[in-house]
């Protein structure tokens, strides 16, 4: 292969990933688009029932892809369940002898609430919607239409999870997509708390709000995918490859959740302490300039994932909080020491935040 080739593939295989870590669903798509399809060619062959239902078979496929094998075994099994329960609450209704409205009503308003079942899972949200089906669709012959709607999802089912197994996800892309978004999200975080200390005077509650990134939502995003890339190990033959990057990947999650939090500890603190409303802001003018700067020094340590850098980062971010501790003590000699401990426990919170991005934190 020449160099050229070799450059264009791994130019295509970076766009690859960055294409999976800013779409995180995209694999996921792709292998349902393909199950779906070859479950209604598989499906259309069999002839009889199937002539008349072949779409469930596609639906089945789709319910089955999910990111994990273990997953899509798990909710196959839970969704054809529910679908059961639901049919069977369909048939019930059917039966009582009541007006064709007030049995759709009882089907809906029992499978609504069947839904909440424990042990069905996400297999309950199926409940209502396979009762109605079955009631309305199914028409005079129930029984037909319900074995071909368990017996054509279970088989979508059944092929969406073997190609899942024959190529399972790993996604270990997704994941580290996740977390670089969680710590761009966090270093912003502490730039826009800089920008708002330097100010000669506190801001209104409203303006600082403006200034708080949504650290939640990308805590729970870098969870979920971990989550999914430590679950994918189960029944995948790829794992075994990638269990070192698998469990560098389990340990960073770990490190960045406790560092959103304490992000979000230190942006309550810096908030509450700065609001206009309160009657005097808790830093004083000779504290604002070595509090914003360290807080910038630490944005900078959190921005940046590079190994080869993290010692020459950690450095900067102490000695920047170290200038605002000695800037504290500068001050309590004088009338502001009163206001100072503020200031003390942004020290602190920074400190902890140093010392969760060392690399043996991970």
């Amino acid at each position: 292969m020449s160099s050229r080739a070799a450059l264009w593939l791994r130019g295509l295989w970076s766009r690859s990933e960055r294409s999976v870590a800013r779409f995180p669903r995209l694999p996921m798509a792709m292998k349902a688009a393909t199950a779906a399809a070859l479950a209604w060619l598989v499906v259309l062959p069999i002839g009889g029932v199937a002539d008349d239902y072949p779409y469930y078979a596609p639906f089945g496929a789709v319910i089955a892809v999910s990111a994990t094998v273990a997953r899509s075994w798990r909710v196959s099994v839970l969704s054809i369940a529910g679908i059961v329960v639901g049919a069977a609450l369909a048939f019930g209704g059917a039966r009582l002898p009541i007006a064709p409205v007030l049995e759709l009503a009882l089907v809906v308003g029992g499978g609504v609430v069947l839904a909440g079942w424990a042990r069905l899972g996400p297999g309950g949200e199926w409940v209502p919607l396979a009762g109605v089906f079955v009631l309305i669709i199914g028409g005079t012959d129930r029984v037909g239409f319900v074995m071909a709607y368990v017996g054509l999802t279970a088989l979508g089912a059944l092929i969406g999870i073997g190609l899942n197994v024959l190529w399972p996800p790993l996604p270990l892309i997704a994941a580290d997509g996740a977390l670089d978004r969680l710590r761009e999200t966090l270093a912003q975080q502490l730039d826009a708390l800089a920008g708002g200390v330097s100010q000669g005077d506190a801001r209104t509650g409203a303006t600082w709000q403006q200034l708080r990134d949504a650290v939640g939502p990308r805590t729970d995003d870098m969870r979920a995918r971990a989550l999914e890339a430590s679950e994918a190990r189960w029944a995948n033959w790829r794992a075994r490859r990638w269990q070192g990057e698998s469990d560098r990947q389990f340990r960073s999650a770990q490190a960045m959740a406790r560092l959103a939090l304490l992000v979000e500890d230190l942006t309550m603190l810096v908030v509450d302490s700065e609001r206009e409303d309160r009657e005097t802001a808790q830093l004083r003018p000779a504290l604002r300039p070595p509090a914003a700067d360290a807080l910038r020094s630490t944005a900078s340590l959190v921005r940046d994932r590079s190994d080869t850098a993290a010692a020459g980062r950690i450095a900067a971010a102490e000695e920047a909080v170290q200038r605002l501790a000695s800037a504290i003590i500068d001050v309590q000699t004088e009338s502001e020491a009163a206001d100072s401990f503020v200031a003390g426990a942004i020290v602190s919170s920074l400190r902890r935040i140093i010392a969760c991005c060392r690399p043996d934190a991970a």
